[in-house]
C-alpha cells in the first residue's frame, strides 16, 4: 500500500501542487482572508472530513479560513471546522450562514446544513470478533447531532459539520458565501465557502447504480422506543410513523434492498414478518400481513429493488409456529431431510402465489447468510427444484463454482476472489477484519467508508453489503460497544432517544459511505480512461492505516477530471 501511495503522489504531484480540493488556483478569487482575531475571539479553522476527533483533543493543525472544493450538480459535500477558545468561555453562541453567490447566481443558504459531532463511546483500538475483553473506552466524535450548542469551553474544541447540496438546476461557476461564528449577536469568527460547481450533473439517488445493502433490524427499534413505558405495536400506524424518518434516510444513501424475515429465529427470536400456522391434519397456512405492510412501506419511501428474505437456513434451525389453537410451537428439522423439504415447499408453494399476486416475485431474493458448502448445496438443490425462477442470494465465501452460478445475488468477504458472475455481485466487510471497516475507533480512519466503494468499482462489483444499519442492542443511544465486537460493527446511525418520537441521527461514517458511493456513479458516468490507474489503485485490500491519504489524493484526481 505505501506503494500505491508513493506512485501516486510522484505521478500526480505536478497537478496537486496547483490545486486545492481538485481546483486550479487561478479558478479562485484573490480574496485572501487576513484580517487578524482579536485575543478574546473565537478561534477556528476547516478540517479535513477525514479527521477523527476524540474528547479532548486540540487542534493542532495550520489554521484555514478558506473551505474551497469542487461540486457537481445535485452533488452533496462535507467538511469539518474546529472551533476553539484559549481564555474565554463561551455560553451563548449562535451560528449564520449566508447564500452562496456566482453573480445572479445562488445556492441558498438553506442548502448548507450544520450538524455538531456528539460523542459516542469508542474504542482505543481495533480488534476482529470477539478479542474485546478488557476495552479501553474513547468518547469519539461519530454522531451528527442537529442540536446547535451554545457552550464553546477551553478545554474541548467544538467540532462542526457542514454538509452542502449543490442544487440540480444552477449555471456552473464559483459560488461564495460565508459561515459566521456570533456571541451576543456579535459575529466573533467568519469563515469563507468557495465552492466551484463544474459542468456535470449526479443522477438522482433512485437513479445510482450502485448496489447499497445495508440489513435493516426493524424490529430493535421498536424493542427499545416506548411511549409512558408501553412498547410500540410492532408494524402498527404508531410503528411505521416512527421508523419512517430512518428508513428514508437509508433510502437517500441509495440503498436497494428490503431486509425481510420469513422464519423466526432467522436472525432472533420473535422477528418474523410472517405468521406460520399448523393446522390439525398437519397442513400449513401463513400469514403475511406484516410482511406486506413492511414491504409496501420501503417501497413508498424508495427502497424498492430487491426483497431480501431471511432465511430458508438461518442462525438456528428452528421453525416456530402456532398451532390452530393459538399455541406458540417449536419444532426442529435438519437440512437436507424430508421433513425439511416438506415444509419449505409448503412454504415456497404459498410464498410464490402470493408474491406473483402482489407484483413482487421478480425483485424477491430468497437470502442466505454465511452458511457453509454442504448446507447451501442442499437449500440450493431444494429451491431450484421446487422452482428454477426463483433468485437466491448469498453473504459468505468459499463455496464450489456450481453453486455460485445458480446465485443471483453473491456478496463474497473483502479480499476473497469468486469464479463466478452473478446479476448482483457485492462484498461486504465483517466483524472480522480491523480495517477498513465501519468501526468507531482511536486506529479506524472514516475515510475507509468512502473506500468501500472505490473497491467496489475497481474490483469490478455491483456494490457493497454489511449486515447492520440499525442492530441497536442498548438503551443508551450513544453507546455502541457490544459483546466483543468494535464500536461500531452493530450499527451504522444513531437515534437520539428512547420515546416514539425518537429520530434518526446519521454519523460521519454513514455520510462518508454515500460520498463513496457518489464517487463510484461520477466515475461512471465520466469514463475517463486517466481514472483507470486511480481506480485500480484500490483493488488491492487495505492492510495499512492509508485509507485518508489514498482516498484524499484520488478525490483530488476524480475532481481534475470533472473539470476538464
Amino acid at each position: 500500500m505505501k506503494t500505491i501511495i508513493l506512485f501516486l503522489y510522484l505521478f500526480f504531484s505536478c497537478v496537486l501542487m496547483s490545486c486545492t480540493e481538485g481546483l486550479p488556483k487561478d479558478y479562485w478569487s484573490n480574496n485572501e482572508d487576513t484580517a487578524p482575531v482579536e485575543e478574546e475571539s473565537i478561534l477556528g479553522s476547516f478540517e479535513s472530513k477525514y479527521k477523527r476527533y476524540y474528547k479532548g483533543q486540540r487542534f493542532e493543525n495550520e489554521v484555514n479560513k478558506i473551505w474551497r472544493d469542487t461540486v457537481w450538480k445535485n452533488d452533496r459535500c462535507h467538511k469539518q471546522l474546529v472551533l476553539w477558545s484559549n481564555e474565554k468561555k463561551y455560553t451563548d453562541l449562535s451560528y449564520e450562514v449566508s447564500d452562496l453567490l456566482s453573480g445572479d447566481s445562488r445556492i441558498s443558504s438553506a442548502a448548507v446544513r450544520l450538524r455538531f459531532p456528539s460523542y459516542v463511546e469508542g474504542d482505543e483500538k481495533s480488534f476482529v470478533c470477539g478479542e474485546y475483553v478488557n476495552r479501553n473506552t474513547v468518547l469519539i466524535a461519530d454522531a451528527l447531532s442537529e442540536e446547535k450548542p451554545v457552550t464553546l469551553s477551553v478545554y474541548d474544541p467544538m467540532k462542526i459539520w457542514i454538509t452542502i447540496d449543490t442544487p440540480k438546476n444552477i449555471p456552473a461557476g464559483i459560488y461564495v458565501g460565508n459561515i459566521s461564528i456570533k456571541s451576543k449577536g456579535e459575529i466573533k469568527n467568519s469563515f469563507k465557502i468557495e465552492l466551484c460547481v463544474v459542468d456535470h450533473v449526479l443522477p438522482d439517488v433512485k437513479d445510482w447504480n450502485f448496489h447499497l445493502d445495508l440489513w435493516q433490524f426493524p424490529f430493535q427499534l421498536a424493542s427499545l422506543c416506548n411511549e409512558s413505558g408501553n412498547k410500540v405495536e410492532i408494524f402498527s400506524d404508531k410503528y411505521f410513523e416512527m421508523v419512517k424518518p430512518f428508513y428514508l434516510l437509508l433510502a437517500d444513501a441509495g440503498q436497494k434492498c428490503i431486509t425481510t424475515y420469513i422464519k423466526d429465529g432467522a436472525f432472533r427470536d420473535g422477528q418474523s414478518m410472517v405468521k406460520w400456522i399448523k393446522k390439525n391434519d398437519g397442513g400449513w397456512t401463513f400469514d403475511y400481513t406484516n410482511f406486506d405492510k413492511f414491504v409496501y412501506k420501503m417501497i413508498e419511501w424508495g427502497i424498492d429493488s430487491q426483497i431480501n428474505c431471511f432465511s430458508l437456513v438461518g442462525w438456528n434451525k428452528n421453525i416456530k409456529y402456532y398451532d390452530e389453537s393459538g399455541s406458540l410451537c417449536d419444532l426442529e428439522v435438519e437440512i437436507g431431510e424430508d421433513s425439511y423439504k416438506n415444509i419449505w415447499n409448503s412454504f415456497l408453494n404459498s410464498f410464490y402465489t402470493h408474491l406473483t399476486e402482489k407484483g413482487w416475485f421478480e425483485r424477491t431474493v430468497l437470502y442466505m447468510d454465511e452458511i457453509n458448502q454442504e448446507q447451501m448445496s442442499k437449500v440450493v438443490a431444494m429451491i431450484k427444484e421446487h422452482n428454477e425462477s426463483w433468485k437466491i442470494g448469498l453473504s459468505g465465501s468459499d463455496i464450489d463454482s456450481s453453486i455460485e452460478a445458480k446465485l443471483y445475488d453473491y456478496s463474497t468477504i473483502i479480499g476473497y476472489n469468486r469464479s463466478s458472475s452473478n446479476a448482483i455481485s457485492t462484498f461486504y466487510t465483517s466483524c472480522s477484519q480491523q480495517y477498513p471497516n465501519s468501526y468507531v475507533t482511536k486506529e479506524n480512519n472514516p475515510a475507509e467508508m468512502v473506500w468501500m466503494a472505490w473497491h467496489a468499482k475497481a474490483k469490478n462489483l455491483s456494490g457493497y453489503l454489511r449486515w447492520a444499519y440499525d442492530y441497536w442492542t442498548k438503551p443508551d443511544p450513544l453507546d455502541i460497544q457490544d459483546g466483543g465486537n468494535a464500536s461500531g460493527d452493530f450499527s451504522i446511525i444513531y437515534r437520539t432517544d428512547n420515546t416514539l418520537a425518537s429520530k434518526p441521527v446519521s454519523s460521519i461514517r454513514f455520510e462518508l459511505l454515500r460520498e463513496g458511493i457518489q464517487d463510484f456513479e461520477k466515475i461512471r458516468i465520466l469514463n475517463d480512461t486517466g481514472l483507470d490507474q486511480v481506480v485500480s489503485n484500490f483493488s488491492d485490500i487495505l492492510t495499512a492505516k492509508d485509507a485518508e491519504k489514498i482516498v484524499s489524493l484520488s478525490q483530488k484526481i476524480l475532481k481534475e477530471v470533472s473539470i476538464n
